[in-house]
Order: structure tokens, then C-alpha cells, then sequence
């Protein structure tokens, strides 16, 4: 009997650790040293995250990503995902942007079906990479609740920023993205400081292809 209670103890602890190393994000480096991270855990369901999530305004989530080489080189990097319930159409609206500025927008009708678009999210977060190289990956990501002061001072800064001035710089669509992407990052910088509710750190660490197949 003492055995078998052991054995399962032990399978507890082995089943334990097992989704432990699941519930942690992806990530891949492309042959042009962009760093993608992808399968973000579920944090949307957790109590001390969901009830920002139903205020109807916006909740952001700052991923920052520092990537560390054999050397202690390390590439800075991040992400920005911003969601929030509409009550009048019933949808989740949301942003995903990477480090190249697309914006990935979608409508997401319930938390199960928004959860699943959080988990296939894939956001280019950082570049300059070594392909094949070891590197150490550590990914933060800060829950921002918006209060509703601040989501009006957000539109009020893209109105002025973005409409009276609609093509002065650079190509057509180009200035104003860098545009609300700066507004929305320095909003970002001085919310982590003050507002950010909770915070949640993964780290993982990718070995040299020659390493990949000298263990095989």
C-alpha cells in the first residue's frame, strides 16, 4: 500500500511538472533572425486577470522579450495585446502587435473562443537574432487595466496626433502607424509603472542545431 501510495505521489509530482513545462509560451527563430513567440498560457481565465476583462474597457497586455546569448549578448524585444468587451455588438475586440507594427485585429464573440485566439497568437517580438545559435529566451508579460480616464485620454491622443495631420510624413499609411504606435507605447511605458495589476515570467532556452544533433 505504501508503495502504490509513493507511485502515485510520485506520478502527481511527474504530472505536475510535465504541465508546468507546457503552460509556458513558444518560441522560434526564423532563418532571418526574427524571434516569434507564440502559444501564450491562458492567463485570461485566472480570477486575478478575467474581471478586467468584463469592465468594457481596455486591458493590455505588455509582452517584453530579452533574448540572451553564449556570450551575454542580449536583443531587447516586445509585443501588445489589447482586448476589450464591447457590450452594445457582444464582442471581445482585439489588437495584436508585433515588433514590425501590424496590427491584427479581430472580433471574438465569448472567453472560450477568445482564449483559443490568445493560444494561436504569434507576435513577431524581437530581431537581430543568430539562427542556430543557443539562446536563453525570458518573455514578461504585464496586465494593464485601463481606467476609463485613461482610455479617454488614449482616444483624445489619437485624435490629436492622428487627425489633423493624415499624410505630412513619410509614404502613405506609414507615419500614421509609427505614429499610434508611439502614443500607445509611451501610454504603455507610464502604465507598467503605476497600473500594472500582475505580472508573469517564462523563460526558456533554445541549443545550437550542431547541440540537436550531437544528442540524437
Amino acid at each position: 500500500m505504501r508503495r502504490l501510495l509513493c507511485t502515485l505521489l510520485t506520478l502527481a509530482v511527474l504530472a505536475a511538472g510535465a504541465l508546468r513545462a507546457a503552460d509556458r509560451p513558444a518560441f522560434a527563430i526564423g532563418r532571418d533572425g526574427g524571434l516569434t513567440v507564440s502559444g501564450l498560457p491562458d492567463v485570461l481565465s485566472r480570477p486575478e486577470v478575467k474581471p478586467h476583462l468584463a469592465t468594457g474597457l481596455t486591458t493590455t497586455f505588455a509582452v517584453r522579450v530579452t533574448a540572451t546569448d553564449e556570450t551575454g549578448k542580449s536583443v531587447k524585444g516586445g509585443g501588445r495585446i489589447d482586448v476589450r468587451w464591447e457590450p452594445w455588438d457582444e464582442m471581445f475586440l482585439t489588437t495584436a502587435v508585433g515588433i514590425d507594427g501590424r496590427a491584427r485585429r479581430e472580433s471574438v464573440p465569448s472567453l472560450d473562443r477568445l482564449v483559443s485566439w490568445w493560444h494561436g497568437l504569434e507576435i513577431l517580438a524581437a530581431s537581430g537574432l543568430m539562427p542556430g545559435a543557443r539562446w536563453e529566451v525570458r518573455v514578461d508579460l504585464s496586465v494593464i487595466p485601463f481606467s476609463a480616464s485613461e482610455q479617454r485620454d488614449t482616444q483624445r491622443w489619437f485624435a490629436d496626433s492622428l487627425g489633423p495631420k493624415p499624410s505630412a510624413q513619410g509614404p502613405a499609411g506609414v507615419a500614421p502607424q509609427a505614429s499610434q504606435s508611439g502614443i500607445l507605447d509611451l501610454l504603455i511605458a507610464t502604465s507598467i509603472k503605476r497600473r500594472s495589476v500582475v505580472r508573469y515570467t517564462w523563460t526558456a532556452v533554445r541549443e545550437p542545431e550542431h547541440r540537436k544533433g550531437g544528442a540524437a
